[in-house]
């Protein structure tokens, strides 16, 4: 909502159309001058280019109080998304405005702008308006706003203000991006060269004392050597975000140990370009005995990463490598292609299944698409008004289930297909013998292998095919998969893992964690049924499958994700506050959408698979079948429900009396077992506890234990006392009834006698 204080008429304009007041107070505007904290190409192609013939803007860059050395570098670094926009653009409207002067940007070269003011002229007459608003699109349509307004003729002493306010600013700026600047940059034979050119300049630019030239910008050396001195220690820069570890690296690689800039250096803009496309390994703890040697040798490749709001791709982890941005040119018949390939996987884990199981894979799948978003989705999570919070985004994903029900084939085979990767691994590879030194606890090497993964810069996941179920319930994994979700610092670029793991019933090692607090934060995927139909069949389907699969529905996804990224409404926020696979959801309906095929999947989008509903219930129906009812059962009527005590006995007699599968350890876990979600019971005790019959029945979807209360002696002796009571009940009232008749004989009796 935007507030406009007209000062010229002393009235306050609620609600206001910032386009339709500067149209109604000043007549066929020429000249559009702003100083906004913020803007984008998009803001201002849309809204300042068709209404102004000269537009003249000074944007600060950065908010982050007093700007760090690092920090004003990398705001000059920055100028290479705008270059390459008009680069990528040369028949835009914004390249040309750029080409013929009549658009300039400059932004401010030392001190931090908070400036936010619009001054507004035609040949005579001027509109100032000075507030809180910026120029982009949350300003215009949904942050709370102030302006003042105020308007009249150029020859008002107030307008000389204004135009000294805007040129005081002006004094302060450097040129951002104008005509000069920009035909130089376009002749640029390709992409690396032009970030070549725009680095080389913004290196040129910086000086450390002002000599008066308008383009200098000053970081006085004794801030830089301050600056160098501050994160001199590895400690140091492990307390530092992605960007600003690369903002710290530019520093030393332009300036000597004085805070001078480095002379004469030949290929400056080519040393800086190089330095923003290194992926670099940055373990959590270098220095952690008997981790496994060069464990980013086990990293997925290729690798997927952040650099300067840009998802990269290089065929490896580690210093000086290669990479280029991910693009993707998938449209028209090959794109309804891999939607249908997309479509038929998870149809093939329902169609083919004794228990249809594709609305897990459709979830996999989805997970799998976004994972290298999630941790926007977490950060947008903290900072939300509702009670989401970032663990509520699952920082992993576990296919768990029995062998032979496809599990492996879509968490690593399809997986490795569709995302494009070359080595998912297998959990013997973690065989301490090959890889570790001196460590014979395979899941504790995992666990280190996790997170130094989860510190080293990539965000596409990890998978490690067959892991032992019992990792989850280690207190080190405990540990680490909390420590890695609760930071609040870490809101940087993070990558995900797959577990899929075989749950053997009888194993104590196929015991998994069921406390919510894992659950929340690696998200269970149940593959219990197995294929249906003939071996043969069954496999020319899958290999048919496997030989259709390709990572360009994924590369397109990224694409996709990234535009749906750059500008998220609040009321898209909201919907992904309900749903954390919201976005790749509507990236793939909108694709899908093109060619009617959005109803293959629509009910697998509905909503996301909750292993909690299903988890367990197979236990649990032989259980109550195998318990004794008025022993290892009891029913009891409570506040008018019907309840069922639960005895420690019952699982006493189904344990193997090892201390993993003692009766205790069941107890509790059959009590995980039960979704709280069904109220179904709420806390158990030492000797057992208590359940809703109809409710423990509902989740279940049968009548298991209300026919066990059925077939009981207990409901037969209160069926036999309801009808001892009902007989009872009939025969009073037939007594009383036989009275009052023989009441009414005597009367009519007694009245003719009298007669």
């Amino acid at each position: 909502m935007l507030d406009i204080l007209d000062y010229t008429r002393q009235t306050l304009v609620t609600d206001a159309d910032f386009w339709k007041f500067t149209d109604e107070h000043i007549k066929d505007a020429t000249e559009f001058r702003g100083v906004s904290f913020v803007s984008s190409i998009k803001f201002i192609e849309k809204y300042l280019l068709p209404r102004y013939q000269s537009v003249t803007l000074i944007l600060g860059l950065s908010d982050n109080g007093t700007a760090s050395i690092g920090q004003q570098l990398a705001q000059l670094m920055d100028r290479n998304q705008f270059v390459q926009y008009g680069y990528e653009h040369q028949q835009s409207e914004f390249t040309k405005r750029i080409l013929d002067g009549t658009l300039k940007l400059y932004f401010t070269k030392r001190e931090l702008i908070h400036t936010k003011m619009y001054l507004l002229t035609n040949d005579h007459d001027y509109l100032a308006l000075s507030g809180s608003m910026n120029l982009t699109e949350a300003a215009l349509h949904h942050n709370v706003e102030q302006l003042a307004g105020d308007y009249g003729s150029q020859k008002d002493p107030l307008y000389q203000c204004h135009q000294q306010m805007f040129d005081d600013n002006f004094a302060r700026a450097a040129t951002y991006l104008d005509a000069k600047k920009m035909a130089g940059f376009i002749q640029a034979k390709n992409t690396e060269q032009l970030q070549v050119s725009v680095y080389t300049d913004a290196a040129n630019m910086l000086k450390n004392k002002d000599d008066g030239d308008k383009n200098v910008v000053v970081l006085p050396a004794e801030e830089i050597k301050k600056y160098r001195d501050e994160y001199n220690s590895d400690e140091e820069l492990k307390k530092l975000s992605e960007r600003e570890r690369l903002s710290v690296t530019q520093v030393v690689q332009l300036f000597g140990n004085a805070g001078y800039k480095k002379r004469q250096l030949d290929n400056i803009g080519q040393s800086l370009y190089e330095l923003t496309q290194v992926v670099r390994h940055v373990s959590k703890n270098n220095a952690t005995a008997g981790k496994i040697k060069h464990e980013e040798d086990l990293y997925p490749k290729p690798v997927l990463f952040y650099n300067n709001g840009q998802l990269f791709e290089a065929p490896r982890i580690g210093d000086q490598v290669k990479s280029a941005v991910i693009k993707s040119d998938l449209a028209g018949e090959n794109l309804k292609k891999q939607l249908q390939l997309f479509s038929d996987i998870a149809h093939e884990y329902d169609n083919y299944k004794e228990v249809g199981e594709g609305w897990q894979a459709c979830d996999f799948m989805c997970f799998l698409f976004e994972a290298p978003w999630l941790w926007k989705i977490r950060n947008m999570y903290e900072l939300s008004p509702s009670a989401r919070s970032r663990e509520d985004v699952p920082l992993g994903v576990a296919l768990i289930g029995q062998g032979r029900t496809g599990k492996s084939t879509l968490g690593k085979r399809l997986a490795a297909k569709l995302t494009g990767s070359g080595n998912f691994l297998d959990g013997g590879v973690f065989d301490p013998k090959n890889y570790a030194l001196g460590k014979s606890n395979i899941n504790m090497t995992i666990t280190n292998v996790l997170n130094d993964y989860m510190y080293s810069g990539p965000v596409n996941p990890m998978m490690i095919d067959d892991i032992s179920p019992d990792l989850t319930t280690r207190p080190y994994f405990d540990r680490f998969i909390k420590e890695t979700t609760n930071n609040r610092n870490l809101t940087q670029p993070l990558p995900s893992f797959i577990f899929t793991m075989n749950r053997r019933e009888g194993d104590t090692r196929s015991q998994f964690s069921l406390k919510a607090e894992i659950m929340r934060r690696l998200w269970y995927l149940s593959f219990e049924s197995t294929f249906a139909g003939e071996e043969s069949e069954r496999e020319k389907k899958l290999n048919e499958l496997l030989g259709r699969a390709n990572d360009q529905l994924y590369r397109y996804c990224q694409v996709e994700l990234a535009k749906f990224f750059a500008d998220v409404s609040p009321a898209t926020e909201k919907q992904i506050e309900r749903d954390f696979l919201y976005p790749i959801k509507y990236v793939l309906k909108q694709a899908m959408d093109q060619f009617g095929m959005f109803d293959q999947v629509q009910d697998y989008f509905k909503d996301n698979y909750d292993y909690s509903l299903f988890v367990g219930r197979n236990d649990w129906t032989m259980l109550i079948n195998q318990a004794e009812v008025g022993t290892d059962i009891m029913f009891v009527q409570q506040d008018g429900r019907l309840k069922a005590q639960i005895n420690k006995q019952l699982f006493n007699k189904v344990s193997d009396n090892t201390a993993r599968n003692s009766g205790s350890m069941l107890m509790d876990r059959y009590f995980q077992y039960l979704p709280r979600k069904y109220r179904i019971s709420y806390q158990h005790t030492s000797t057992g506890f208590i359940v809703d019959v109809k409710n423990f029945d509902r989740w279940l979807n049968s009548d298991t234990l209300e026919q066990r209360y059925n077939d009981s002696q207990v409901a037969r002796d209160a069926r036999k006392v309801d009808t001892e009571a009902r007989m009872s009940e009939a025969i009073t009232k037939l007594t009383e009834m036989q009275e009052r008749q023989n009441q009414r004989h005597r009367l009519f009796g007694w009245l003719r006698r009298k007669e």
